[in-house]
Parts: structure tokens; sequence; C-alpha cells
């Protein structure tokens, strides 16, 4: 387990996001921050969000992103479609390999055929809206 060390509260994902998040035709990626800062960013078809305040991820194939959170549990995700966009910043909080999140998101990997070594959990400290218009850069939650 690894644990946040930062002081930012949870904060609620919106509703609207929320429903991005689930759309099959949102593109969802990943970003994570090596030891030197440098950003990694990776397309994954498995982030979700299991609770308003949380954001998961299958560790498929996350070599890199998986090493950079094991040492920089500042991460983001950021989901788009068309011009709709949003950036969930996040904290890593624990590498499940068992346990009901797990179980599910192994059968969701076992059909598509993939290898899933774990579940990565996050807590969502910031929302913010980077979408094509007028709100780009507001923070949302």
């Amino acid at each position: 387990m690894s644990d946040s060390k930062d002081g930012d509260k949870m904060v609620a994902i919106p509703e609207k996001v929320l429903e991005l998040l689930k759309d099959p035709q949102a593109v969802k990626v990943l970003v994570t921050a090596g030891k030197g800062g440098r950003p990694h960013a990776i397309v994954c078809g498995t982030i979700i969000s299991p609770a308003p305040d949380m954001m998961a991820v299958g560790e498929v194939l996350m070599k890199r992103a998986s090493a950079n959170l094991d040492n920089n549990a500042k991460s983001s995700f950021l989901v788009v479609k068309g011009t709709e966009s949003y950036e969930i910043n996040c904290c890593f909080k624990e590498r499940q390999t068992s346990g009901p999140l797990y179980d599910a998101m192994k059968a969701q990997c076992d059909a598509m055929k993939l290898p899933l070594a774990a579940v990565r959990v996050f807590k969502v400290c910031c929302v913010c809206d980077e979408g094509a218009g007028p709100n780009a850069g507001k923070k949302v939650a």
C-alpha cells in the first residue's frame, strides 16, 4: 500500500464527469510523473470511478506508470469526448490484488483477454473543466 502524503481533502466528481467516464466512446488517459518530474501519459480502457471521490485503473501492462506511482503519488486522469474534457487530479492511495473491486476488474479484463496484475486506487483531489469552451481551466470540484 502506498498512501498519499499530501494534505488535499477528497472531493466528489460531478455527475456530468461521472457520466462521461462511463461513456465507451470517451478517451480516458492516466498521467503520472517519474522521479525527475517527467510526465508519462497512457490511454487506459479500465479507468473507472467506483465512488464519487475515488478513481481506479486496472494495472495492465503499466510498467512505467506503476513505477511512477510507487515513487510519486500525484497523478491525473483526463477524460475526453469531442470538445468535452475534464482533468481529474488525484493522489495514488493503494494497489489492490484481491477484493471486490479487483474481482470485478479481473472479470472485465479476462473478457478482453488482458492480463490484470492489480487495481490502482486513487483519491480525487480536484476536477477541472478542460474542454474547448469558455470554462476551460476552471475548477468544477
